[in-house]
Formats: C-alpha cells, structure tokens, sequence
C-alpha cells in the first residue's frame, strides 16, 4: 500500500473588502470572544448564519451562479487577514452558491450580529425569518473543528486534487 502525506497551510493570508465600521467590528468580534483567532470567528459566524445566507440566495434568480460583487464606494478598503483554508475554501464554494461575493457575504453576516447585538444599524439584507424545517436544518450544522477531505490522484499528469469541506459532511 502506498500512502501519501499532504500538509496543508494552518493560515492563508487573503485579503476582504469592508468598511472601516465593519472591520473594526470584525475584529473587536473576533478580540473579544475568540481570544484574537479569526478563523474561530468566521467559524461561528458560518455556523449561526449558514442558513439565512441560504435563504437569501441570489443565484437561483441569475442566469449564471458566479457572484454579484458588491458595489463600488469609496468607504470600502481593503485589508489582509489569516485565515484556515477551509474555512476561505467554504465561501469560495458559498460564492457560486448563493451568488454573492466572499466579502459581501461577511459584511451580511456581520450587520446580522450587529442587529441581534441591539447595535442601531440597518442591515444591507433583512435577515429572513424561517420556517420550521429552515430550523430543523439550521439543528444539523455541526459543531466542532472536524473536516472531512477528498483526495483523487491522475498518475497521467501527476495531478493531485485535494477537497476540504469543514464541517465534515
């Protein structure tokens, strides 16, 4: 049996596209409850809102599912993070999914726990109420740090594919 070690990146240095008041909220988050680890943030942020951002999903009413950027203003900036690639590799996959792009989706979520935090802002996108089986659903996201990968090796051109979805599935 041959057997194979792949090591993978802990952190990936990428770059968002926010407001100064949505980042600095990011990170007062992810100082204040998560001990200064993003990833653990954007962790439960995925986990609380998954289901929302399903909810309002762009990409079933477009002619394409790739994703609708957001607009153009000068109070966005751009700013470097580090992240776990699984985590960037979920809102890669969430991109065509739902048809926004991976720093709108987080400006969503971030109004979204601003809103429930009693903060007075308006949100870009009224969080949608669910429906029962909305919740039922919302119950199956796991909890945890488990990632399930899937691996497939072309030996013609010596290509490696590696798929990592957190959470396992």
């Amino acid at each position: 049996m041959k057997i194979q070690h792949f090591y993978t990146q802990d952190k990936c240095i990428t770059s968002i596209n926010l407001t100064p008041y949505h980042y600095e909220y990011l990170i007062c988050l992810t100082e204040s409850r998560f001990n200064g680890n993003l990833s653990k943030t954007i962790d439960y942020l995925l986990k609380k809102y998954l289901i929302y951002l399903y909810k309002i999903s762009l990409a079933p009413n477009k002619r394409t599912l790739t994703a609708t950027y957001q607009p153009r203003t000068k109070n966005y900036v751009i700013k470097k993070i580090c992240i776990q690639p699984t985590y960037w590799g979920k809102f890669f996959e969430l991109r065509f999914l739902l048809g926004y792009s991976i720093s709108f989706m987080i400006r969503i979520m971030l109004d979204w726990e601003m809103q429930e935090e009693q903060n007075s802002f308006a949100p870009i996108i009224i969080r949608p109420n669910l429906t029962i089986e909305d919740e039922l659903i919302q119950s199956r996201i796991h909890d945890g740090d488990n990632y399930s990968s899937y691996n497939r090796v072309r030996h013609a051109n010596l290509e490696v594919y590696n798929e990592f979805s957190c959470p396992a599935v």
